[in-house]
């Protein structure tokens, strides 16, 4: 799509691949979540989207979806990338920032569908979208939040080298929660093992991020 360059933006793991969905692809992504993200009586999201019906999940992932591509601006932005196993949908890992421009630092979140968890698939997602914060964007620092039900989330937080950011406590669901911020540095990134991640597309979408474009090589001509 021309005017819509994130359609070309991919990302892809050992054996993951996490790109814009399709309408096929996102009605798809529902039906994962409406089959179910968290176990019962769990919290993991500061907003319900996932603890109604199945009818009405499946509905909030279509409406955010819909909002954050409409929504989307340099100085606000959220990409919400489906995350496909041998070419089936299995989750969505999420990329998002306030005047990153200015910050320089992005913040991550990510489900899995019940039926995939387990399986180490979200380490990839996570590694997919620090590269991309990384290694493409320039990112300074990158932040985690999970609540402290969501033990498998800050599991992979632990394994790329996360720093403890504080904790703060939420309503959720009518209920007391504790939110762990995690930070990862670029230094810290830059110096542990890293699964591989390619990325493709990434040029044509750099300045809606909100990312100066990379100028061309400059020529010096030394004068003796």
């Amino acid at each position: 799509m021309r005017h819509w360059p994130f359609t070309q933006l991919t990302l892809t793991t050992d054996d993951l691949v996490l790109r814009i969905p399709d309408d096929h692809q996102l009605d798809e992504l529902a039906q994962v979540a409406a089959d179910g993200v968290v176990p019962a009586g769990a919290v993991y999201f500061p907003q319900p989207w996932a603890s109604g019906t199945p009818e009405e999940t499946a509905r909030n992932v279509l409406q955010n979806h819909w909002w954050a591509r409409g929504d989307w601006r340099e100085d606000n932005w959220r990409l919400l990338l489906a995350v496909f196993h041998h070419g089936q949908v299995v989750g969505q890992q999420n990329l998002s920032a306030r005047d990153f421009r200015i910050t320089r630092e992005a913040r991550t979140g990510f489900w899995l569908g019940r039926r995939f968890q387990g399986r180490g698939l979200g380490t990839q997602m996570r590694a997919a979208a620090l590269h991309l914060a990384f290694e493409h964007l320039g990112a300074e620092r990158v932040v985690s939040t999970a609540f402290s039900d969501n033990v498998a989330s800050r599991r992979v937080s632990e394994k790329f080298g996360y720093e403890p950011g504080g904790v703060r406590r939420l309503a959720a669901e009518n209920r007391r929660v504790e939110a762990h911020d995690d930070v990862l540095s670029a230094s810290r990134w830059g110096s542990q093992h890293r699964p591989a991640v390619k990325v493709e597309g990434f040029t044509e979408c750099r300045s809606l991020f909100g990312v100066p474009a990379v100028p061309p090589p400059v020529d010096v001509v030394k004068h003796v």
